[in-house]
C-alpha cells in the first residue's frame, strides 16, 4: 500500500471490527423494530413512536457541525471517538436497570428515562462519526472503500441475523416476560458496543497536520453558509437527501403496523431484524461492487429506488392480505428492503460526500451534510406519528412514496466525482471551497 496509506491492513482490520460488533450490537435495539415494538408496548400515543426514532436520527446527525470545528484543530482524533463512546455506550445499560427497578409499573418513568438515554447515546455517536469517516478517509484508499464497507457490513450482517433469531426467542412465548425481555436485549446491546470499541482502540490513527486554530463560530457559520450556496453539487446531494428523508415519515411505524393491524405476535420482531439484516447484507455485496465500478452516484440512486418500493410494498399489503404466514414473510419483505436502503445511504451518500469534499474540509462537509440532513429527519417520524393518528396508514405511506419520487428524479442531476473533471469542492466552474472566504 503507498506511503500515503501506511498502516493500511491493521487499520482495516480495526475500522471493520468495530463496525461489525457495533452492527450486532444495534441489531438488538433496532429503531425500525425492535425500538417502536418496545414504545408500542409502553403507550398507544403513535407520536412518542416516531419520537424514538426522531431522537436516533437528530441526536446523532445535529450535533455533527459542532465536531466539525471542534476537533478540526487537534492532530490526534482518536482520544475525543473513545471519549465519547465511553460516555454515551452505557446508556442503555440505564434502561435496563429502569426497567429492573420498576418491573415495568411506571411506563411514563420508563419513556422518559428511554428517551433520555437515547438523546445522549445517539449525540455522543453523531458526534464522534464525524471524526470517524475522517479518520475512515485517511486510512482507507478511495478505490478500496467499496470493499471495505462491503466486508464488515457481511460479516456483521451474518452476526447480526443470528442476532435476530436471539430477539425472536427473547420476545417469544418461551423468553422473559415484559418488560424484562428487552432490559435482556439492551444488556446484549452494550455488551456488544464495548467489544466493537475495544476494536477501534487497536486503530493506527494516521496523523495529519492540524488546520489550525478552531475557528471562531461567527466566522465558521458564514464559511459554511458560503460552502452550501457556491458549491452546487454539495447543495445538490443535500437536497436529494433531504427529500429522501421522507422515507423517515413511515419508518417506525412498519412494525407498528405490523403488530396492530396485521396481529402478528412480538415473536416476529426477531424475523424483522433478520430480514433486515439479510436485505443489508445482499445490497452490501452488489453494491461494494457497484460503488468500485460505476462509483457512488448510481448506488445513490438505487438506495433511494429501493426507499421508494418500501412504502410501495407496505400500500400493497395494506389493500391486500393473503391469509395465514404469507403475510408474515411477505412483510418481512418490507424489512428486506430497509436494510438495503440503510446500507445503500453508505455506500452511496456518504460517499459521494467524501469524494466530492476537499481533503482538508472533509469534517466541514461530512458535519453540514448530517446536520442538514438531520433538521428533516428528526421532524419526519413525530409528523408521520400525527399524520397517522389523525388519518391511516395508507395516507401515511403515500405521502413517504411522494417524497422518495421527487428524490429519486432530482438525483438525476448529481454528477459522478469519478468522472467529473472537477476537482473535489469545485462544481462545473461555479465555485470552489478554496473560493470560501
Amino acid at each position: 500500500m503507498s506511503e500515503d496509506y501506511p498502516h493500511y491492513r491493521r487499520n482495516f482490520a480495526s475500522f471493520a471490527g468495530d463496525w461489525v460488533f457495533f452492527v450486532v450490537g444495534m441489531a438488538f435495539v433496532s429503531y425500525t423494530s425492535v425500538i417502536p415494538s418496545f414504545i408500542n408496548r409502553l403507550t398507544d400515543y403513535a407520536p412518542l413512536v416516531g419520537l424514538a426514532t426522531a431522537i436516533a436520527a437528530g441526536a446523532w446527525l445535529l450535533p455533527q457541525l459542532f465536531a466539525a470545528n471542534f476537533v478540526a484543530s487537534r492532530e490526534r482524533k482518536k482520544p475525543f471517538v473513545i471519549a465519547l463512546a465511553l460516555i454515551g455506550r452505557p446508556m442503555y445499560l440505564l434502561v435496563a436497570l429502569a426497567i429492573f427497578l420498576t418491573g415495568g409499573t411506571n411506563p411514563s418513568l420508563l419513556l422518559v428515562i428511554f428517551f433520555v438515554a437515547e438523546t445522549i447515546f445517539s449525540a455522543t455517536d453523531g458526534l464522534s462519526s464525524v471524526v470517524f469517516f475522517d479518520m475512515l478517509s485517511r486510512s482507507i484508499p478511495p478505490e478500496r472503500r467499496g470493499r471495505f464497507y462491503t466486508t464488515p457490513q457481511v460479516i456483521g450482517g451474518l452476526l447480526a441475523m443470528a442476532a435476530g433469531f436471539v430477539v425472536a426467542q427473547i420476545l417469544g412465548p418461551r423468553g422473559p416476560a415484559f418488560p424484562y425481555n428487552y432490559a435482556l436485549l439492551f444488556i446484549l446491546c452494550v455488551a456488544f458496543l464495548f467489544l466493537s470499541l475495544v476494536f477501534f482502540s487497536s486503530l493506527k490513527e494516521p496523523v495529519q497536520q492540524a488546520q489550525g486554530k478552531r475557528e471562531p463560530w461567527r466566522a465558521y457559520m458564514p464559511r459554511l453558509i458560503a460552502l452550501l450556496r457556491q458549491d452546487e453539487q454539495f447543495r445538490l446531494i443535500n437536497v436529494v437527501r433531504l427529500l429522501a428523508g421522507m422515507g423517515a415519515l413511515a419508518l417506525p411505524f412498519y412494525v407498528v403496523y405490523a403488530t396492530d393491524v396485521l396481529l402478528m405476535s412480538a415473536e416476529n420482531v426477531g424475523l424483522f431484524v433478520s430480514a433486515q439484516v439479510l436485505g443489508g447484507i445482499a445490497a452490501s455485496l452488489a453494491m461494494g461492487y457497484l460503488n468500485e465500478r460505476s462509483g457512488s452516484k448510481v448506488v445513490t440512486q438505487i438506495t433511494i429506488a429501493l426507499g421508494l418500493c418500501t412504502p410501495l410494498l407496505a400500500l400493497l399489503i395494506h389493500y391486500y392480505f393473503p391469509q395465514g404466514r404469507t403475510v408474515t414473510y411477505m412483510y418481512a419483505l418490507v424489512f428486506v428492503l430497509i436494510g438495503a436502503n440503510y446500507t445503500g445511504y453508505m455506500q452511496g451518500f456518504m460517499n459521494l460526500v467524501l469524494e466530492m469534499s476537499p481533503p482538508d474540509q472533509r469534517a466541514a462537509y461530512v458535519g453540514l451534510y448530517n446536520t442538514v440532513g438531520g433538521s428533516l429527519i428528526m421532524v419526519a417520524p413525530v409528523a408521520g406519528g400525527l399524520l397517522l393518528q389523525s388519518t391511516s396508514y395508507a395516507i401515511l405511506f403515500g405521502a413517504t412514496v411522494i417524497g422518495l419520487a421527487m428524490s429519486l428524479a432530482l438525483s438525476f442531476r448529481l454528477v459522478e466525482p469519478r468522472r467529473s473533471q472537477c476537482s473535489p469542492g469545485q462544481t462545473n466552474g461555479r465555485g470552489t471551497a478554496d473560493d470560501i472566504e
